[in-house]
């Protein structure tokens, strides 16, 4: 069944607040006058608006004329802006209690797949850059492996749809990259992924790679060590990679040409999960042109945005509903 859209809110709220009482509140970026929202608040509306897909201009506007009565007083936008960089943290961390929440653990597998996220029209990103080339760049994406201006997000998801985890560097940092840095992570938080040099010494003809150069967000949001497989497409491929993710990362990445001919129309077939939850960030949660100006502004709305379609997942389930039919989940 579908739901109204205030109750859908009230149910957001309550399931954050809840989450929230079991934590300290998160130190104000700034010193100043007593905070008027509470952390739950403002992660509620966080959460909401990539349902809306507006900037946090556009959100602040809206919650004034619209839902005044839930949240009487919010904040000004610039108090709003840093509260809001100051808890993705949260956010994330948010994201992966639900995947816990939702037994992800009782997967066989995990699916991992870059997703393009375009910050600006290329010629734009070219001609007028707000984010330096560590940040945000020229790749390619997408079905069509189009050109695009932005970053990468790699994934992580499971079987029954939850992200468990995510990296994000430069469009021009190749995938194998991310993979590389997220299973470095769930191995050791503090652990630097491979670099260059490194994955040369391994390879029989030494070429040069082009490694990572973006912060990749850092290890928070990488997830925790999974024991099982992780299902690739192609773009995973190669025996040296395979080889260090195997030895050094205890990580099995299977792409379609490692297996026999009977299980490779399961393993299209199981990936069909994760290009769902692609199309549910690109069209429910609007991660193109997320309308950001800064890096800390961009993963705060990544952040927001995997956690909830998480949240989303868990409301389906408790509703009886399709766990991934998140655009039809309230009406309104």
């Amino acid at each position: 069944m579908d739901v109204d859209f205030a109750t859908f809110l009230t149910t957001v709220y309550v399931e954050i607040d809840t989450w929230c009482a079991e934590r300290p509140p998160v130190p104000p970026p700034h010193p100043g006058p007593p905070r008027h929202m509470r952390d739950s608040e403002v992660l509620t509306l966080m959460l909401i608006g990539q349902w809306r897909g507006v900037s946090e201009r556009g959100l602040l506007r809206w919650a004034a004329d619209q839902l005044s009565d839930a949240f009487p007083d919010l904040l000004s936008q610039s108090a709003f802006n840093r509260r809001a960089r100051a808890l993705a943290g949260q956010a994330v961390q948010l994201m992966q209690d639900l995947a816990t929440r939702l037994d992800v653990a009782a997967d066989a597998y995990e699916i991992v797949d870059c997703v393009p996220v375009p910050v600006a029209q290329r010629c734009r990103g070219d001609r007028h850059r707000r984010f330096t080339p560590e940040e945000a760049n020229v790749g390619r994406g997408g079905v069509g492996k189009a050109f695009y201006y932005g970053v990468s997000l790699l994934l992580s998801v499971a079987a029954s749809g939850p992200i468990t985890g995510f990296v994000v560097a430069p469009a021009n940092v190749e995938g194998r990259w991310l993979l590389s840095s997220l299973l470095s992570w769930r191995q050791d938080p503090t652990a630097v992924p491979m670099t260059e040099a490194a994955l040369n010494t391994r390879n029989a003809k030494p070429r040069p790679y082009v490694g990572p150069t973006g912060d990749l967000l850092g290890p928070t949001s990488a997830g925790a060590t999974v024991t099982g497989v992780y299902l690739a497409d192609q773009g995973f491929k190669g025996a040296v990679w395979q080889a260090h993710w195997r030895e050094d990362l205890q990580a099995t990445v299977w792409t379609h040409e490692q297996l026999p001919s009977p299980l490779r129309h399961w393993f299209h077939a199981a990936r069909q999960t994760i290009e769902i939850i692609n199309g549910q960030l690109t069209d429910v949660f609007h991660s193109k042109f997320p309308q950001a100006h800064t890096q800390a502004g961009l993963m705060t709305r990544i952040a927001a945005k995997c956690a909830a379609l998480n949240l989303g997942i868990l409301i389906n389930q408790r509703l009886g509903r399709p766990a991934l039919a998140l655009g039809t989940l309230f009406t309104g």
